[in-house]
Order: C-alpha cells, then structure tokens, then sequence
C-alpha cells in the first residue's frame, strides 16, 4: 500500500475512534445537559475540543437514565434522527423495586407491617425509619438508559400526585428561557435514596420518553425535538443542574439529597449545547456539593484582594459551608481543578496569565458563558452570543466548567476594573439573593441582570 493510502486509513481510523469514544462517555439531553441526543454530530460539532482540556468527558443530560454519547447528560438531547434522541436522557431499563430492596430503592414498611408502597394517607416509613405522611410508594423506580430504546417506549403522560410530609426536603425550580420565566419553586418532601425522577412525579405534570428515563414534558411544556421531525422539529428541550452543576446522569438514576436545588429549565439550545453551570443556586454547590460529595472550596484572590476572599470565606460560613480555604491566584491551579474555585478580581489581572480564561472568553456562547469582556467593557450577551447591552466599569458573576463534564465549576467574580469587580462582589457578599435564578449575572450601577438574554 502506498503511503498516501496509508494516511487515509489512518485518518479515518482515527475519526472511527474518536465517535466511539463520545458516543461511549456521556449521557443526552435530559440525561446529563441539555435535551439533545447523546452523541449527535450536530452537538458535538459545536463544541471546540481546544476549549476543553479534559475532552468529551460526560456531562449532565437533563434527566434522561442513561448514559449516551458524554455530550448529552444533565440535557434531553438526541441525535439528529428521532430514533436516537433518547441518547442521555430517557432510555432505560426498568428495575423492580421488590427485586431491588434493601438496595437501591427504598424497602417500604408501613405502621401496619411490610407493604407495597401503596399505603394512601398512612404515615410510612422507609430503610432508615423516617416517616412519610402521604407517601404511596414509587411511580417506577430507577430507570438505566439502555441503548436502542424508541423514543415511545414507556412513554406516559402522568398528572402530579400530590407532595408529602417528609424530614428531608429538597428545592425544586422550574423555569424556561434560561430562567427568565418562572413556572415552579418549591421545598418539596424527599424520600431518602430514591430517584429524582419520583419527586418530579408527585408534584409536577410529567410526561417521559425514551423508556420512562427522560423528561419529555413538564406542565403541558413539551420538547419540540423528540416527536417532531422535518421543518416541525426545533431544539427546544428540557435540561437540569443540581445545585447550580449540569447533572451527568439521568434524573431517573439521580437520586437527591436533602437541602439540593434541583432546577429544571426549558430553552433553545440550538446555539449552546452545555452550560456546565449557573450561579442562581448561590451558596450551592459550596455547601452541599454534588450528589452528597463536596470536593471543598477554595476562594482564589488577585493583588489587594486578599481581605475580600476572607470576608466572603467568613460569609460561606455562615451560610453552613464546611470546607473553605483562601489562597493566593493561580491559574495553573484551575486548569483541571480538584475543588470549587471562586476567583475574585479585575478581568485583565485574571486572564492576563490565563489563555484558558481567553479562550472561554471568545468562545462565551460555546461554552455556556454570556458575559464578555472586550476593549474595557462588558457585553451582556443573549443566547446566540450576540451583544445585547455594553457597559463601562461594570462587573460579572458566572461559572464555567473546566472541561465537558466537570463535576467542580470555577466562578468568576470579576469586572472591567476596580469598580466593576467592588459590584460583583459587594453583591455577592452582600446582596446574594440578586443572582437567585440566574444563569450568570452582568452586575452594574443599576442592578443585576441574569444572562443570557431570552429571545
């Protein structure tokens, strides 16, 4: 063979690898990010690898069971064919809580002896001896994404059942338009070890997907993807984070603990397939962390700012957040970072050292970050990345992921100098309640603006 031939059937041997490892790795859109397929070419396309040193690792497909292409957890996505949008969200295999028990899923006794969960008005009690006054027992368990699964398969529209009195509780946000538009908040009753997926069921309108793994519809708001095809078709879908962090695993493998944020939000995520993290969630995920594991927090300061990071470590606190530290910027440090990281200081000393804040910086949109800093100012950004406003000493509170499916966001308290930084972080000490449903935050003289803009 000649050694051009032997080139060509390298390269596609290298590409063949490449696809199988994304489509191996992650999860789909309501899995693990967004709603979009696992692994579709459409998606992954749009992600530059150079922004991204930990490659297609997997990331939160909004609630999908099952692991798809590592591009698609935390999101409810597909791929370009309806055959494959369960990818990450929805397909799964349906477990038996009774073969389950004592693992899993919850062994359920009422006052009365062993039950089947069915138990209407009566105080249960689960494994670990807490009550629940109106619990019923599970709708359908854990559900694993199992490859191959039609999107129609177990797919069933179901009327919320009802909250419960329960010990432990958990937030539950429902928005649309990158948290624009408020449709449900509420502290809810948490059965400890089962699927987030049950909590859905009781107290919103449901309707899944793809095997009963993925969230196709809440309250009537459906995703315009997943039954859809030709001209019909739009990448409107339902995605989730817990705790400000894009979960990389299905909300019907997810199983919650008490004090999370689970925030559901419905968008178009034509233009930006990831958005690894939002900082509405503040003082999450500092204080609980990430499916009961807290890698710890440490606030990171520039020049003469050394005293901030002490005050809003104080403020962590008090706020109950147990593992935080203070130290000097390094930008080597956040590169792969093993902790949270909050980085306080003026943009041009943060990125003076930093490509990789650069690079995010022009990329913003692709990275699922909507604030830009350019020629002294900063751009308030909308969802296709387009400069919406532009101010002058102003300043920003956003988080970004290191790489896809990075569990431990970096924050960005920072501005276009001195006086923008003092308004982010006067508001973050201060005023934390203004970035409360925000995906991130442009902070001015004039107050506080979630971005991205909405259309």
């Amino acid at each position: 063979m000649k050694c051009s031939s032997w080139i060509r059937s390298a390269a596609l041997l290298t590409v063949i690898l490449m696809m199988i490892s994304i489509c191996s790795c992650g999860t789909a859109r309501n899995r693990v990010i967004t709603n979009i397929a696992p692994g579709s070419a459409a998606e992954t396309a749009s992600i530059p690898k150079e922004m991204y040193a930990g490659g297609t690792t997997s990331v939160a497909v909004q609630q999908s069971g099952g692991a798809t292409s590592g591009v698609t957890k935390g999101i409810n996505m597909t791929d370009e064919t309806p055959e494959n949008h369960k990818d990450g969200q929805n397909t799964s295999t349906v477990h038996n809580p009774k073969e389950e028990a004592g693992t899993k899923l919850i062994g359920v006794e009422s006052e009365g002896g062993t039950g089947n969960g069915k138990n209407e008005e009566q105080a249960v009690k689960s494994a670990d001896g807490a009550p629940y006054k109106g619990y019923k027992g599970p709708v359908q368990g854990e559900i694993k994404y199992k490859e191959g699964t039609p999107a129609g398969d177990n797919s069933q529209s179901l009327k919320a059942s009802g909250d419960i009195d329960s010990p432990y509780k958990v937030n539950l946000i429902v928005t649309r338009d990158y948290g624009h538009k408020k449709i449900f908040a509420k502290n809810v009753g948490l059965v400890r070890d089962e699927v987030g997926m049950e909590v859905l069921f009781r107290n919103l309108d449901i309707q899944t997907a793809y095997g009963g793994g993925f969230v196709n519809a809440i309250n009537g708001l459906e995703s315009q993807y997943t039954f859809f095809t030709g001209k019909d078709r739009k990448k409107l879908d339902w995605f989730y984070w817990v705790n400000g962090i894009l979960a990389p695993v299905g909300i019907a493998e997810y199983r919650p603990q008490p004090g999370d944020v689970i925030w559901w939000d419905y968008h178009d995520w034509s233009m930006t397939m990831f958005i690894p993290a939002v900082v509405g969630s503040y003082p999450q995920p500092f204080k609980s962390g990430f499916g009961g594991k807290n890698p710890g927090t440490v606030i990171m300061y520039t020049d003469g700012y050394k005293e901030d990071a002490e005050k809003l470590k104080q403020s962590l606190v008090d706020k109950e957040v147990t593992q935080v530290d203070t130290a000097a910027y390094d930008p080597g440090v956040i590169q792969q970072p093993k902790k949270y990281y909050i980085l306080l200081g003026q943009w041009g000393k943060l990125s003076e050292n930093n490509d990789h804040l650069k690079d995010i910086n022009t990329k913003n949109k692709l990275a699922g970050i909507y604030a830009k800093f350019d020629d002294g100012k900063l751009q308030a950004l909308d969802f296709k990345g387009k400069a919406v406003a532009s101010y002058e000493h102003s300043g920003a509170i956003y988080a970004y992921g290191a790489s896809i499916g990075s569990l431990n966001p970096v924050w960005m308290v920072t501005g276009t100098d001195d006086q923008g930084y003092r308004l982010a972080f006067d508001t973050l000490l201060n005023n934390p309640g203004a970035i409360n449903g925000c995906f991130g935050a442009a902070v001015t003289k004039d107050g506080v603006t979630n971005v991205p803009y909405g259309d």
